[in-house]
């Protein structure tokens, strides 16, 4: 199995996809998404050792730290941000959008923000 870092033009949900071709990460990666065909490109970063049992699909963060990957964003962020070999990646940020507004629109109900995402400087 091989993980790849599947990336859009919009780069609203980038992020890694474990697959044993591009072929399929990018086909997962669409199919999940709601992409069309060709939407994403997938890039190898990491085969992963046999010994490991993994399936296609999205890595949790245990096999991505196992991996070597160092998480620089905390539990709190809503967006990912991993480095591995010097390199930084960036979780797409759609889902860190769609939750703060989630939390604008709960905290004029209740006044509470759920998600824990900090309140939208444009009001």
């Amino acid at each position: 199995m091989i993980l790849y870092w599947v990336t859009t033009e919009d780069h609203d949900e980038d992020w890694f996809v474990l697959a044993p071709s591009p072929e399929e990460a990018t086909q997962y990666f669409e199919n999940y998404e709601g992409y069309n065909e060709g939407d994403a490109a997938a890039e190898e970063i990491l085969e992963i050792s046999d010994d490991l049992q993994v399936e296609a699909g999205w890595p949790d963060k245990e096999l991505l730290e196992e991996s070597g990957f160092v998480y620089l964003s905390s539990e709190d962020d809503h967006t990912r941000v991993v480095e591995f070999h010097g390199r930084k990646f960036v979780e797409g940020s759609l889902e860190a959008i769609i939750n703060e507004i989630q939390d604008d629109l709960f905290e004029e109900d209740s006044g509470k923000r759920p998600n824990k995402t900090k309140k939208s400087p444009i009001q």
